[in-house]
């Protein structure tokens, strides 16, 4: 009896002790150090900036203007950022008028207030001052299709525009007498990526047409043109 309680006791405290022993290893295991290396590259980069400017000048003589005459106005475009730029340019033409309809009904001069022009009574356009669509290489024109306007304008371009407003005699009923108009031009400009141009100005490069091709006598529709070249490069660059 005294031989079995020996020999389990001995079993016993050698299972501890190979117990023991497994516990220091994992212990001392925990402690153990890989060899590893890391590196961090930078690399410093500075964001670009998109801002566009205009000035436009006075009309001499403002009054007097009658249904199917027309206003020409002088002005300048500027990309002032450090990125290429496309700029849409839309109508935002304001009337105030002084009768309700054309049997002139007056309106009280307190309640008289400067509206968009809806009907679109106001047609405008602009075009180069020079008449050249191709003389200034840092300028591309385009037309979408429905006939929007847009250009695209080269990082610190500068561009001299006429601008026409044409007073629609079909649209421009009695009511627009003794009426007073703001002929307004709103250029919204974005990025020439693809991404931009479609959620800003809903456009594809599919859309969009080079008016400098359309100008050019006898060109083939086959050939894409110097804008059609440089606006697919650009609109490229976020794909």
């Amino acid at each position: 009896m005294k031989g079995k309680m020996d020999n389990w006791l001995k079993n016993k405290n050698t299972k501890l002790v190979l117990t023991g022993i497994a516990i220091v290893l994992v212990a001392f295991g925990a402690t153990y150090a890989w060899w590893t290396a890391r590196i961090e590259m930078k690399q410093d980069v500075t964001m670009g900036k998109l801002r566009i400017a205009a000035s436009f000048e006075e009309l001499s003589d403002p009054k007097g203007f009658e249904p199917g005459t027309f206003s020409e106005i002088n002005g300048e475009i500027r990309n002032e950022g450090d990125i290429p730029a496309m700029v849409k340019i839309d109508n935002s033409s304001q009337i105030k008028f002084a009768y309700a309809d054309d049997q002139f009904t007056v309106i009280p001069v307190e309640d008289r207030q400067f509206i968009s022009d809806t009907p679109n009574a106001i047609k405008l356009s602009l075009a180069p001052t020079s008449g050249d669509y191709t003389d200034n290489e840092d300028v591309y024109w385009f037309k979408d299709t429905l006939g929007q306007l847009y250009v695209l304008m080269e990082a610190g371009a500068s561009l001299a525009v006429n601008t026409r407003a044409d007073y629609d005699g079909e649209i421009m009923g009695n009511k627009y007498q003794e009426a007073e108009i703001k002929i307004g031009a709103l250029l919204r400009a974005t990025q020439v990526i693809d991404g931009a141009l479609s959620q800003e100005f809903g456009l594809s490069f599919k859309e969009l047409t080079d008016v400098q091709a359309n100008t050019q006598n006898g060109r083939s529709k086959r050939t894409i043109s110097n804008g059609q070249v440089r606006l697919q490069e650009l609109m490229a660059r976020g794909k």
